[in-house]
């Protein structure tokens, strides 16, 4: 498979898997956020934070399962 296309389908596998975590994710924190009452800053500081954290560990996962998949499929052609 030509590799731009590989890493095409893995960009658009990665942005699908985020929005469906995200968009739950950030409903959660956004309750956490006014239960607490917290400021603009406070609150956008708290939202970095986890959605970096969470951002990391997903594409961290993502690439390793594209990884092993590739790496399977080239041993099976070979």
């Amino acid at each position: 498979m030509n590799s731009k296309f590989a890493a095409f389908k893995e960009a658009v596998a990665d942005t699908g898997i985020a929005l469906l975590i995200n968009f739950p994710l950030n409903m959660g924190l956004i309750v956490i956020a006014r239960t607490y009452e917290m400021s603009v800053l406070l609150t956008t500081i708290f939202f970095t934070i986890i959605f970096t954290v969470v951002a990391i560990a997903r594409k961290t996962y993502m690439r390793l399962y594209f990884e092993k998949r590739n790496r399977r499929k080239d041993s099976e052609s070979a």
